[in-house]
């Protein structure tokens, strides 16, 4: 069992989403960093689960009762077991009675903490993932008790390390292909959305909501399928980009689509951050 001491900012169990729903007005929901979750698979192969907790800003604090053993990938947060610091991309064993606490975010946003183990809560629409009202909460809370299932063989295992840049969670640059509306905008308007450096004015799992002084001399056009990563022009002239919670369809233009990539960069980025478009070349 995994106990809740306190749930941090936002945190959420996520695992790799509810991707055939979308007919019904289901988003997809899942990891918003997709490099990172699988990264946190991979340090730990999913046994019969793939979830995570999906740690924003500020993760939780952990009473861990059972054996097992976890990794942490993504945003690097100030995280300690007990008393020893934490690092990402290792994996660590751990003892049942040990409190692990997933601090602050000193570089990115989100963070993955993935157990070895499956968690024993219900699966909605073939998915463990968090998004209300399909499932009963928005995020973790403080003093739950997670039933957990650890399928640990030898706790005792050697550290593994794998050694990723912290880099790139700085890089500016959103490499993205013509998104279907990219034609009916004017060549002056497609100069500047690629030479203008954006301002991230709002984020959270929907999506992300870039500053902008363009202009968009187009009305809502017809509603068309959305999908993370899709990258909206709204007749006010703002940018929008869709992520893992957003709605199933929309009417904005769609001018552009980001790389699966750069859209792991994008959402590792908090408010204030500044972001360019760049085409990407085949």
């Amino acid at each position: 069992m995994i106990e809740v001491i306190s749930s941090g900012y936002f945190t959420t169990i996520q695992d790799s989403g509810r991707k055939t729903h979308r007919h019904l007005g289901v988003p997809i929901s899942g990891p918003m960093d997709l490099n990172s979750f699988y990264l946190a698979n991979l340090l730990l192969p999913g046994l019969d689960s793939d979830s995570v907790f999906e740690c924003t800003l500020i993760g939780p604090k952990l009473k861990l009762r059972c054996n097992s053993r976890f990794v942490i990938t993504g945003a690097k947060f100030d995280s300690y077991l007990d008393n020893e610091a934490i690092e990402n991309n290792k994996v660590y064993s751990f003892q049942a009675g040990q409190i692990l606490k997933v601090g602050r975010a000193k570089a990115g946003l989100r963070c993955y903490l993935k157990f070895e183990g499956t968690f024993n809560i219900p699966k909605i629409l073939n998915s463990k993932s968090f998004y209300y009202p399909i499932t009963k909460s928005k995020s973790v809370n403080d003093g739950e008790k997670y039933k957990f299932i650890s399928k640990t063989q030898d706790i005792n295992s050697k550290i593994i390390n794998l050694k990723i840049s912290e880099n790139s969670f700085s890089k500016k640059t959103l490499f993205a292909r013509p998104g279907p509306d990219w034609r009916l905008i004017t060549g002056e308007i497609k100069k500047q959305i690629l030479s203008e450096i954006f301002s991230i004015k709002s984020q959270n799992r929907m999506g992300y909501r870039l500053s902008s002084e363009l202009k968009n001399d187009f009305f809502n056009l017809s509603s068309k399928v959305v999908i993370p990563g899709i990258v909206q022009f709204t007749p006010g002239g703002e940018i929008i980009i869709a992520t893992a919670d957003c709605q199933v369809t929309g009417g904005y233009l769609q001018i552009l689509i980001l790389t699966d990539d750069s859209l792991s960069n994008l959402v590792q980025k908090p408010e204030g951050s500044k972001v360019k478009f760049r085409l990407f070349d085949n």
